[in-house]
């Protein structure tokens, strides 16, 4: 299971983040209780990612995810997700639930980026 981590910067412009983050731009389907939609992973980690979305979605949406990238044969499934921060239709998400074979798969998405 993946554990709360600070984020954001301090007051020194410091990334404050726990996790290495990536510059991407993987295709995403995703879903949740009342929104289904398409957008773009601009950024990844072990523990979120940012989104250009077709839609506004609000803070504290949660979302299954399905995130395509070109190593994996069929796409990232990451079980539950919740939107931390909304401006337009982009949106930074922390990943809540990710089951460990899909944890796996990640680390290696990380890891050839």
């Amino acid at each position: 299971m993946l554990t709360r981590r600070r984020r954001g910067k301090d007051k020194a412009g410091l990334d404050l983040r726990d996790h290495q983050r990536y510059e991407v731009s993987l295709a995403v389907a995703y879903s949740g209780d009342q929104v289904v939609g398409r957008g773009l992973v601009l950024n990844i980690s072990h523990g979120g990612c940012g989104i250009k979305a077709e839609t506004t979605l609000p803070i504290g949406t949660f979302l299954e995810l399905h995130i395509e990238a070109p190593s994996l044969h069929t796409p990232l499934h990451i079980d539950l997700a919740v939107v931390r921060w909304s401006l337009g239709k982009h949106f930074g998400l922390d990943f809540l639930q990710v089951h460990p074979d899909q944890e796996t798969r990640l680390r290696r998405v990380l890891k050839s980026l």
